[in-house]
């Protein structure tokens, strides 16, 4: 009769080590390859096509815009500063992210977890704040300066 224990130690390391992959994929932070839409463009950073950035960058998740811009070196990062677009989460309108009001650490679920959202309107971020977690509200520039968890 054969021995199921290989088997069992085979089926155990694949679940192992494969589903943490498989979760943590969904966190992944990139600006390749998303699109954005009506539903999601609320969370969006978008970052045009810019001589010394490169081709456009598109961010699902503002907590992603920050960590990629918080890469690059400060030159780049004052270029992003200025071309990047953030969506109001009130209308889906379009604004230059240094003159958008950031909510940190609210309860909403954003796609890649960081829980950030945008207002043009400081009065609408501070009611939304108050309703999703009593969030921090910041400006870009105190954005990109907070250490960022999911």
């Amino acid at each position: 009769m054969k021995s199921r224990i290989p088997d069992v130690i085979l089926l155990f390391a694949i679940l192992f080590f494969a589903l943490p992959v498989a979760a943590q994929e969904n966190n992944v932070c990139s600006s390749s390859s998303v699109k954005i839409t009506d539903e999601n463009r609320r969370f969006f950073v978008l970052v045009p096509k810019f001589s010394g950035l490169g081709n456009k960058q598109a961010y699902d998740d503002i907590g992603c815009a920050v960590l990629a811009r918080n890469e690059e070196c400060a030159t780049r990062q004052t270029m992003f500063d200025g071309v990047a677009l953030a969506y109001d989460q009130s209308t889906g309108a379009e604004f230059p992210a240094e003159a958008m009001h950031f909510v940190l650490k609210t309860d909403l679920n954003t796609p890649r977890g960081f829980g950030i959202v945008a207002f043009r309107n400081k009065a609408a971020e501070e009611a939304f704040s108050a309703g999703h977690g009593k969030g921090k509200v910041v400006k870009w520039y105190e954005l990109v300066a907070e250490p960022l968890k999911r």
